[in-house]
């Protein structure tokens, strides 16, 4: 079975967490979780999104002024991960 999502990188954790409250405000189904080993990021924090609120998400988060360092997309399957970069 194949799992996609989103992954949204941050400058500091305080902004991961703004990212999050911002995004759970708007109805998006958003989450924290640790930033993926394979991806190199200044915050160990990161915003987990579903894909198909991608559009939606990063709207709300440039109108609430929360930066984003990058967004990737992600493809599980089974324990592997792949991350490519948006």
């Amino acid at each position: 079975m194949t799992e996609t999502f989103g992954v949204a990188l941050f400058a500091s954790t305080r902004i991961a967490m703004r990212a999050e409250d911002t995004g759970k405000a708007a109805g998006l189904h958003v989450r924290i979780i640790p930033t993926p080993g394979r991806i190199v990021s200044t915050c160990g924090f990161s915003l987990r999104y579903d894909l198909d609120e991608e559009g939606p998400l990063q709207a709300c988060l440039e109108n609430a002024g929360v930066a984003v360092d990058a967004w990737y997309h992600a493809e599980r399957h089974g324990l592997i991960a792949t991350y490519t970069k948006q």
